[in-house]
């Protein structure tokens, strides 16, 4: 697209109203064709001001997340917090492959926003992702008696870590049913260690000072696409078809909404962050010196609960128990039969196609990993299957796998010290 094209397209008042509308209390930011910034911080403070920047040579228009007093007097490190007045949720979701990704965990997000009363705005990013957005009046001015501008970015990061969290299993689904099956979503990136839908993409939450985003009905410098907003009954059936320049109207909002409608939402994230320990990677397990598999008779009750079968957190604890039976020495067969056998004995079973695709995932990767620790809570405390015995409460046990290693061997001693006694006589 040549400067005359860009030129053209910021013309139009449609397009100039909209990014002015959105910019409105906030620095914006222009980058050129190669994506490089002008000079920070600049404003856009009338309609026309758009177009003049793009006769300067800026091709796209980017906005803070956080609103200010003063945007143009804003000096880094100095005085951000007495000028910060508000921050909007913008919830940045980027596909690694495939528009597709980004569509499908895009229309599970707002479906979960939904539950919690939320109308949230959405558009396409201008490439492979989209940007869901909740304004910064949805919040409430105060949580806490602390006023809300001065929680940024903890407060933002929290909600969007919450988001991910809490969606990782439906995202999955939605990225597995978008490719027909786990193993051609899997065959995408095939030297990942665990599977997780964010392999496959990325949902931004290390937001800084000055976080931008790219405004609405801009171009995007490497697709030549505009960053469209949608009406959310339509987010299901976009293709990026729809967003060049000619074929799109400046004529859905973006970043509007009622009053205090996020605050239950907003509560609920920041409670769960300060309940939940910050996530560890996977940890691998060193090559277990047993001349046998731990019989089931000195699993855990975590791991006997999950077995006899669960009425919440089934997708969760399908990948506890597959881990825990590779990491205490099950052979492929015996996980499988095990496992196919706990979800049948689910109050509604997950669909054993999926069950055996999570299988097939998991036994073929050589490294054993173990389950998640004892103070992870979403995958224990959250559906009741924490319910310690005196084992369990030894500080030594930190994970199911200590537990059923711990009380195998002391069984074995103790067998060998009857077996000499025995001997004796």
């Amino acid at each position: 697209m040549d400067s005359a094209a860009v030129i053209k397209y910021y013309s139009r008042q449609d397009v100039q109203n909209a990014i002015a509308t959105v910019s409105r209390d906030r620095e914006v930011a222009t980058a050129n064709s190669e994506g490089g910034y002008f000079k920070r911080p600049d404003a856009i403070f009338y309609p026309r001001d758009v177009l003049e920047r793009a006769k300067l040579g800026a091709v796209s228009f980017h906005c803070s997340v956080e609103r200010w007093n003063q945007p143009l007097s804003i000096v880094t490190g100095s005085n951000l917090e007495d000028l910060r007045k508000g921050w909007d949720l913008i919830i940045d979701i980027d596909s690694k492959f495939k528009v597709e990704h980004g569509r499908a965990a895009a229309s599970v997000i707002v479906d979960f926003l939904k539950d919690f009363g939320i109308t949230p705005t959405v558009k396409f990013s201008g490439r492979r992702g989209f940007h869901i957005g909740i304004a910064s009046e949805a919040f409430p001015k105060e949580v806490d008696f602390q006023l809300l501008a001065k929680r940024y970015p903890e407060a933002p990061r929290s909600a969007v870590s919450f988001l991910k969290e809490k969606l990782k299993d439906k995202i999955l689904e939605a990225l597995i049913e978008e490719e027909g099956s786990l193993s051609a979503l899997t065959n995408l990136a095939p030297s990942s260690p665990e599977i997780s839908p964010y392999n496959f993409l990325e949902i931004e939450k290390d937001w800084g000072v000055r976080h931008l985003f790219r405004a609405p009905y801009s171009l995007h410098e490497k697709t030549w696409l505009v960053s469209t907003p949608l009406k959310l009954f339509k987010l299901k059936a976009f293709t990026p078809k729809e967003a060049e320049p000619d074929k799109v109207k400046a004529d859905v909002p973006f970043l509007t909404n009622k009053e205090g409608e996020a605050t239950e939402f907003l509560i609920a994230a920041l409670d769960w962050t300060g309940k939940t320990a910050v996530e560890q990677k996977p940890k691998f397990v060193k090559k277990i010196q047993l001349s046998a598999p731990v019989p089931d008779q000195y699993f855990p009750p975590c791991i006997k609960l999950i077995m006899a079968g669960l009425q919440d957190g089934k997708k969760r604890s399908l990948f506890t128990l597959i881990n825990f039976l590779k990491s205490v020495n099950w052979n492929d067969e015996s996980i499988e039969k095990a496992v196919l056998e706990s979800n049948r004995n689910n109050a509604v079973p997950i669909s054993e196609r999926l069950v055996k695709t999570q299988l097939a995932y998991h036994l073929r990767r050589p490294e054993k990993v173990l389950p998640a620790n004892c103070d992870r809570t979403l995958y224990y405390d959250d559906f009741g299957i924490c319910k310690p015995d005196g084992l369990c409460n030894n500080k030594k046990i930190k994970n199911p796998t200590n537990y059923a290693v711990k009380k195998f061997r002391k069984s074995l001693s103790e067998k060998r010290i009857k077996n000499k006694s025995y001997k004796r006589r």
